[in-house]
């Protein structure tokens, strides 16, 4: 989630509420719109599923309050254009707007280079984050190689920027995830697997610090991993990615606040790693872990699913495993 420097509420840049400080009425009406364009374009006003559309109206309306801010006073009003075009972006492809999406994000993206010239501590965060916002939106519209382009980038700078403060390596691991679709997408397994293991490494080490926090991506990240193994018939490694992810799953889903979510994900990553095993032909593995997944199902909720019957190859004679 991206931070506005300059918060909706409360003081924001000096003299902000100060009156004596403000010059004229010009100044005090800019200020005004400004923190009215900030508003509309937060994602905690207007966030709710049933309210995506009045939201996209709200961003819609920041962006040309911000517009016509910036052509008043480009310097100071740049940043505030940059945050509500990547906010409505987002809002775009909620609604399946995508090559709206797609135009604002670029615009987006366009602003905060601009930035990050004169101000890169500032805007370089911000400039990498609308990068990978923008690769996920051109694969959206058929565009795989601009999204590659623009996914190499954000990698680029969230390891210069993890370099200098290890803050940012969640934004690193993320940015290598979208990385590793976007060159899975083209066929480029190898080079996916590649990416989908740096991710792994930085998430591991993440959870080893704070697994409270980061066990869950971790879990993810071992599971994309296993797939993306699976597909290039690397399946012991496969299997090991998925066996560790489900190890972490099943902790999540028996501790005591866990969440149905969490059975679910159990119930995915250990059907998908049953699978796995038969193809490998280690059927009694592939048993247990059909017997996990079936009762994440039903801890889930899900009975239909739980019930389901199962199949396994047989062996001579007619039996099954």
């Amino acid at each position: 989630m991206e931070h506005d420097p300059f918060p909706v509420w409360g003081p924001e840049r000096p003299g902000d509420t100060d009156p004596e400080a403000m010059p004229d009425d010009a100044a005090r009406r800019a200020d005004r719109e400004r923190r009215l364009a900030l508003a509309l374009g937060r994602s905690d006003l207007l966030g709710a599923a049933e309210r995506h559309r009045g939201a996209l109206t709200a961003s819609e309306e920041a962006v040309r309050i911000a517009r016509r801010l910036t052509h008043d006073d480009r310097e100071t009003y740049l940043p505030d254009l940059a945050l509500c075009l990547a906010n409505a972006a987002a809002r775009y492809v909620r609604l399946g707007r995508r090559h709206e999406a797609v135009d604002a994000g670029r615009e987006a993206v366009a602003l905060r280079r601009e930035l990050a010239v004169t101000r890169p501590g500032e805007h370089l965060p911000h400039l990498a984050g609308s990068l990978n916002a923008l690769a996920c939106d051109l694969s959206r519209i058929g565009m795989p190689e601009p999204a590659l382009d623009a996914a190499r980038e954000a990698v680029d700078l969230y390891r210069e920027l993890a370099a200098g403060d290890p803050a940012y390596e969640p934004e690193l691991a993320m940015a290598l995830h979208t990385l590793a679709q976007r060159t899975a997408s083209l066929e480029r397994l190898e080079e996916a697997v590649t990416h989908s293991a740096r991710a792994v490494s930085i998430r591991r080490r993440l959870a080893e610090e704070d697994p409270s926090a980061c066990s869950a991506t971790l879990a993810t990240a071992l599971h994309v991993l296993g797939c993306r193994l699976a597909a290039l018939g690397r399946r012991e490694e496969a299997a090991d990615a998925y066996a560790e992810a489900v190890t972490i799953r099943q902790g999540l889903a028996g501790s005591p606040d866990a969440r149905p979510a969490d059975h679910d994900h159990l119930a995915a990553v250990a059907g998908e790693w049953a699978d796995l095993l038969v193809e490998a032909g280690r059927l009694v593995e592939a048993v247990e872990a059909l017997e996990i997944a079936r009762t994440a199902c039903l801890s889930a909720g899900d009975v239909e699913r739980a019930e389901r019957p199962a199949t396994l190859p047989e062996r001579p004679g007619g039996s099954r495993v």
